[in-house]
């Protein structure tokens, strides 16, 4: 019925002609049906017009229901009750009969009328609704886009202003300020809509291009390479800017402490699933940690900001030797789904 609905927006579109043309040929078709199956339907001259009536008034619609019972009592009359090929009256009874079958004709075409009203005024309520989807869609990617640009403007004013001293330490500083805004500017260039109010971010895009960035930010020409495995994920964006950040000092640490003196080496970064945990693991093959280094994940505010963000996601840092004493992993592993 729903189907038929939709072929019938369709069709009451034909000119009136047209649509009282169809109307017409389907009770014609109705009547040599009938005359086919004369010996088996004698007692019964209105039921195979019910139905085509209910067909012309969900097609055509508009007037052509109500015009298809007159048209069926009238050619019932005439081709199948005595005497048949009149309109005359034999038997008074059949008034009854036809009376009865005028009735709910026109009842049923009339509920057929309210029908295709309520299912025009819904599809105009879709159509309306679909469109302030979209306008909303394309409204929430301007201000994402926008964003994003004035994310990587500002990254790039901070590098720019790094150029202009000759402190290392400072430079230094505004390096690490740029990186940390550029995780900022990745996300907003990863977002998609999600679920309700939130987007989501596919977290193995996000962080192999982060790693590209690092990759031209902080290591150039030092022979450090940085191998990444991840899978792919969907998480919110209130989860991806964490792990962005996360990621970024690690990485910045690893680069600064585990590779001394242009030391050459391989930082890892893997990000998977493992059951109800996502664990993030950030590894180098460096000079290693102390024992008594074991707690800080990165000196100063970048190991502070790795544990606040570790918290965010309702997780714990842990930071360790690697199994062959080369090197440090720090490995995050926090919830799946949010608490």
């Amino acid at each position: 019925m729903q189907q038929a609905f939709f072929y019938g927006f369709w069709t009451r579109n034909w000119p009136v002609w047209a649509r009282y043309l169809g109307a017409t040929l389907v009770i014609v078709l109705t009547v040599v049906l009938h005359l086919s199956l004369t010996n088996y339907l004698p007692p019964f001259p209105y039921l195979l017009f019910f139905p085509a009536i209910v067909i012309n008034a969900v097609l055509f619609n508009r007037g052509t229901g109500i015009y298809s019972v007159f048209l069926s009592a009238a050619l019932a009359r005439f081709f199948f009750i005595e005497p048949v090929g009149s309109f005359a009256v034999a038997d008074e009874r059949t008034n009854l009969g036809l009376l009865f079958f005028l009735m709910i004709g026109l009842v049923s075409s009339a509920i057929i009328e309210a029908l295709h009203g309520t299912a025009r005024h819904l599809m105009d309520a879709n159509e309306r609704l679909a469109a302030a989807e979209r306008e909303k869609a394309l409204l929430l990617e301007e201000a994402a886009h926008r964003m994003k640009n004035d994310l990587a403007t500002l990254a790039a004013s901070v590098r720019l202003q790094g150029h202009t001293v000759t402190d290392p330490a400072i430079q230094d500083m505004f390096t690490t300020t740029a990186n940390r805004i550029q995780v900022l500017s990745h996300v907003q260039d990863r977002l998609r809509p999600g679920q309700g109010a939130s987007s989501i971010v596919d977290i193995a895009d996000f962080i192999n291009d982060l790693c590209d960035d690092l990759k031209v930010s902080l290591i150039g020409i030092r022979p450090i390479a940085i191998r990444v495995k991840v899978e792919h994920h969907w998480l919110p964006q209130e989860r991806s800017v964490p792990v962005g950040i996360i990621i970024n000092e690690l990485v910045t640490n690893c680069v600064k402490y585990a590779f001394p003196s242009d030391r050459s080496g391989t930082i890892a970064i893997v990000f998977l699933r493992q059951q109800d945990f996502y664990e993030l693991k950030v590894s180098d093959d460096g000079v290693g940690i102390a024992s008594t280094a074991r707690p800080n994940a990165a000196p100063g505010l970048g190991q502070r900001l790795v544990r606040s963000m570790a918290t965010q996601l309702g997780g714990e840092v842990t930071v360790t030797p690697t199994h062959d004493l080369a090197g440090t992993c720090a490995m995050v592993r926090f919830p799946a789904a949010i608490g």
